[in-house]
Order: C-alpha cells, then structure tokens, then sequence
C-alpha cells in the first residue's frame, strides 16, 4: 500500500511541474519572430552567471545553413545544463550535429527553450514549411498573426486533389471578427477552392489569441491542407 501511494504521488508530482508550451500557428510562429534560420549545432557549452539571476542556461554555436528572417547570430542562450536538463521546466538538450528550422523573438533574447518553435531538418513537411516560408518573405508579406478556434468545417474536403499544399488570403474582417471580403494571393489549386473561401468567410471567427478578437482589421491568413490530419486544412503544419 505504501509503494502504491508513492508511486500515486511520483506520478501526481510530475504532471503539476510537467512543461507546457502554448501550440502557435504557422502565420504567428512568422511574425512574432525575428530571427528564422535553418541551424546546425557546432559546440555546446556551460556558462556562468555572477549577476545572481537564474543560471540554468547554456550556449549553442551554430552555423546558419539558410536565413530566412532577421540578422545573422553565431550562438544561442538555451534553457538548462549541458548534460543536466530538466524537462519539467521546459529546459532542452541540444547535440552537436543536430539541424533545425528556428524561430526565435526578442522577447526570450534569441534564447531556447523546449517550448521554442522548431522543425527537424529531417522531419516529413519540412519542404513545406520552406516553400511556406520563401513564399511570404518573396512576397513581403508579414502580418500573419492570426488565430481561430478549430472545427470541423473542412472535413468535406478531405478527398479533393490540390497543386499547393498551402493557401494564402488576404482578409478584411469586421466588426464581428467575420470575413467581410477575401483576396485570394494563393489557392490550394482545387477544384473547390471557391467551396473553400465561402467555408473560410462563412465558419471562421478570427481572433489574435485565445481571448482578444481581430475587429476591423486586415490579416493574413496561412493555411495548409492535408487530409491525413484531423482538421484536413489549418493554419497548422501537421
């Protein structure tokens, strides 16, 4: 009885401290951040803090491979210890060798944590990510913070064939958080994009996050269809 209530305990104790990040939309990842590059870990290395803040960082010499957005950094402050990381506090292990996609903000000073927006180069819709990427730094575009609660408004075009695997529109939204009006920059290619657009203005109520509402205001909005995912089309990579 006694080993049953410890490990009850353990078990309670690691889901109170466990880490939880906020899940961010590809167009949020994009304007929030004001260095994107594709990386490679060189060094990782302790350093030390005498000012007496938290010193649970270490440094991360990279190499850029490809610079998307922002000027060119030679390292990174990154949450934890070299070989000592604590993952209930949302601290990460880097390896020498690995490569990313990264996305960093001033806010966190250009710093990493687990919760830190990233993609394995090796990861399955990494090309995607880049053509989504190339394709709004070519069309300079950047007001992509936008937000809307998911459902299943497009599960009726999971079956359809498309020659892009994202879409780009640019939004007028009232004063309802509606769409008022839609220009199309890029379809999916569809033979129901028009389908789609009307489900877009009809369904969607646009916010900037979980409580503030966009009202009256131009955004962009950046989706992604795959069929193999819940929701079919979000502005989610999945």
């Amino acid at each position: 009885m006694k080993k049953f209530i410890v490990f009850f305990a353990l078990i309670i104790s690691v889901n109170v401290f466990a880490c939880k990040c906020a899940y961010q939309s590809f167009g949020e990842r994009f304007e929030k951040s004001e260095f994107i590059a594709e990386v490679e870990i060189l060094k990782t290395y302790n350093v030390d803090f005498n000012n007496g803040e938290d010193d649970r960082f270490y440094k991360a010499d990279i190499k850029i491979l490809k610079l998307y957005k922002g000027k060119k950094i030679s390292s990174i402050l990154v949450r934890g210890k070299v070989g000592n990381v604590y993952e209930s506090a949302c601290e990460i292990e880097l390896k020498v060798g690995q490569k990313m996609l990264v996305y960093l903000d001033t806010e966190s000073n250009f710093g990493m944590s687990s919760c830190t927006p990233k993609t394995d180069l090796n990861n399955k819709n990494i090309n995607i990510e880049r053509k989504a990427l190339e394709f709004l730094i070519a069309h300079k575009i950047k007001r992509t913070n936008v937000f809307y609660f998911s459902g299943d408004y497009f599960n009726k075009f999971k079956n359809i064939t498309t020659q892009n695997s994202f879409a780009v529109y640019k939004i007028k939204v009232d004063a309802k958080s509606k769409a008022e009006s839609i220009t199309v920059i890029q379809n999916f290619g569809s033979n129901k994009d028009e389908e789609i657009l009307f489900t877009v203005k009809k369904e969607l109520v646009f916010l900037k996050n979980f409580m503030t509402e966009i009202k009256n205001e131009e955004i962009i909005l950046v989706m992604f269809y795959n069929p193999k995912s819940e929701e079919v089309i979000s502005n989610f990579i999945q």
